[in-house]
């Protein structure tokens, strides 16, 4: 008869005594306070207790200890507990214990099981049907401008089909001739992090993790050029603003994306709200989107409200597909679609997407700016936080009080009147009217809240979104997010090419320009001045404030019979030489008057 002690003994669970006061904390909360140590001090704890031991011995917490003490290249040594070792400088005959992996009953984890699962599962099983994005093949220009610039993503075939890429951009051949190439590997910490291609390859047949690395280069027409000559940007997608810009200023727009089955890209909105398009050369990859302002069950959006930073917390691609998609209801479940080799794929403005990779995939992308969507560009790029928040959570990023403030503005628009300009006691009475209840707890329930904002009628409409911006925060004396992909002076210098370069679309350029800049306000400040000193009012061409400096500058051109050009700064005079204006019509010698609008 079996000992009823032992029995007791073997059923005891061993987390309360194996953890101490650490017992009242989540497993998962547990993992993430683990990533913060240092590998020798997670090495240490694993000695502490028997549930210590597990937990410091899981791969995931060893991936991230060393992709966050990697830095430039990196080979993987079969496991990542044996990579960050030898980061470490741990002798060899130290790597390998002298014991076998202990292994202990009295203790479960249902957290640590999932991400067991996760690491090891493949997808080969699972049924991805076709998707319901809209498939178009052979659209011209203007059927694409009509029915899906900027209004809705679409999957395009043909583009690629006379690219060397649809032949030679394979695992197999890639490794031929690229195999020495060390490409940048897809960002989990502000380090750079690099591998050779041949060593990348030996690490996706050997690697076991949830959200494995994949290969994500902007810098691929640098480290490997003959790549860029595989492929060509299709037609639809030719127009780019930021081509004005030199190659060393223009912000990152372009990726080479190689990864495994179970890699990809966890929900996100591109960068300053520019569009994309993604075209794959081999493998399978399944997509999921949602509209701008739909936040995604299990995201999370922050934003900074002092530099207007925005921050995402996201599960990875495999566990929101895994854990959160089979809770959704069929009316919330996102556009979905799975890309084959060949196909393209359109992502307009401020979509969220989230992308799976279901086997090893090749694929080349490119974030643009165009017409359609330039002014969004400039909104995002704007000083403040409200309107970034909005473009991305809709309403739902809005407070108590500013969600009232929209709401009473609505009601003063439909009377004719300026909510800000009535005073306290006429907002009271106008929040107690009887056809307008504000019942305070109904906001505060985030259900009925988030119907309540359904029912406002949020639209990724730029003239809506502009009511976002805070109007007192000034572009050139307020912090600049960290998070743009542009530079303060080089978002100045930007427009300022765009005015110079195509004048055909100034007043487009205009409107940017009053969205990230203020412009309007320093044009007013520049009819002040010319007042003030009897000077004509400047023309259209010089409503623009010019330059990188600090500070807002406006160029202002009058005749002079004088023969020296005064100048304020060296950079705005050549400039102005490079200006198409009507003063080569004039025998007279321009003399240049720069106003420091400050």
């Amino acid at each position: 008869m079996e000992n009823p002690q032992a029995q007791a003994s073997a059923m005891r669970d061993r987390r309360p005594d194996a953890l101490g006061s650490l017992k009242v904390l989540p497993d998962e909360l547990i993992c993430t306070i683990l990533e913060y140590l240092s590998p020798r001090d997670v090495a240490r704890l694993a000695c502490v207790s028997s549930v210590m031991y597990i937990f410091c011995n899981e791969e995931p917490l060893w991936m991230s200890l060393c992709v966050n003490k990697a830095d430039g290249p990196l080979q993987y040594e079969g496991s990542w507990k044996k990579t960050t070792l030898h980061l470490e400088n741990v002798p060899d005959e130290l790597k390998e214990g002298h014991r076998k992996s202990l292994h202990f009953d009295g203790f479960n984890s249902l957290f640590l099981y999932r991400r067991l699962y996760r690491c090891h599962t493949t997808l080969g099983g699972f049924s991805f049907d076709g998707g319901n994005v809209e498939r178009k093949e052979l659209i011209s220009l203007e059927e694409f401008y009509n029915q899906c610039d900027e209004r809705k993503p679409v999957l395009l075939t043909g583009l690629a089909d006379t690219w060397p890429a649809r032949r030679t951009w394979t695992i197999d051949q890639l490794s031929i001739k690229y195999g020495d190439t060390a490409f940048r590997i897809s960002q989990r910490s502000p380090k750079k992090i690099s591998m050779k291609f041949r060593d990348y390859v030996s690490y996706m047949n050997l690697q076991h993790d949830e959200d494995p690395l994949y290969i994500f280069d902007d810098k691929f027409g640098e480290t490997a050029p003959s790549l860029l000559n595989d492929y060509s940007v299709p037609q639809l997608f030719q127009e780019d603003f930021f081509e004005v810009l030199n190659r060393e200023e223009r912000p990152p727009f372009r990726w080479i994306i190689i990864g495994p089955e179970r890699s990809g890209a966890s929900w996100h909105v591109d960068p300053a709200l520019t569009s994309a398009w993604n075209t794959l050369l081999c493998g399978r990859k399944r997509w999921a989107l949602y509209p701008p302002g739909r936040v995604p069950l299990g995201v999370t959006v922050h934003v900074n409200e002092e530099d207007g930073d925005v921050h995402i917390e996201t599960p990875s691609s495999l566990q929101w597909w895994l854990d959160f998609y089979p809770l959704l209801a069929d009316g919330d479940k996102p556009i979905e679609c799975t890309q084959l080799p060949g196909e393209t794929i359109y992502v307009p403005s401020g979509w969220w997407h989230c992308v799976l990779n279901i086997e090893t995939t090749v694929a080349v992308t490119q974030n643009f700016v165009n017409s359609k969507n330039f002014e969004y560009v400039c909104l995002d790029m704007a000083p403040g936080y409200r309107h970034k928040g909005v473009c991305r959570a809709g309403l739902l990023a809005l407070d108590e009080d500013s969600f009232q403030d929209i709401q009473m503005n609505r009601i003063c628009d439909a009377e004719d009147l300026s909510y800000p300009d009535l005073t306290r006691k006429e907002k009271r009475v106008k929040m107690q009217k009887p056809t307008e209840p504000s019942d305070h707890k109904t906001i505060n329930n985030s259900a009925s809240r988030g119907y309540i904002l359904q029912k406002q009628g949020f639209s990724y409409d730029i003239d809506f979104l502009s009511t976002f911006l805070d109007k007192e925060r000034d572009h050139y004396n307020f912090p600049w997010s960290s998070g743009c992909c542009i530079g303060q002076r080089e978002m100045r210098g930007w427009l300022s090419r765009l005015w110079v370069g195509k004048p055909e679309i100034r007043e487009l350029i205009w409107k940017g320009a009053c969205l990230a800049l203020n412009a309007e306000k320093w044009l007013d400040c520049l009819v002040e001045i010319c007042s003030f000193h009897n000077l004509p009012p400047p023309t259209d061409d010089e409503r623009l404030p010019v330059g990188m400096g600090s500070n807002p500058v406006s160029v202002y051109i009058i005749f002079s019979n004088k023969e020296y050009v005064e100048h304020y700064e060296t950079s705005f005079f050549l400039l102005l030489c490079e200006m198409s204006t009507s003063m080569s019509n004039h025998h007279s010698i321009c003399c240049f008057l720069f106003f420091e609008v400050w």
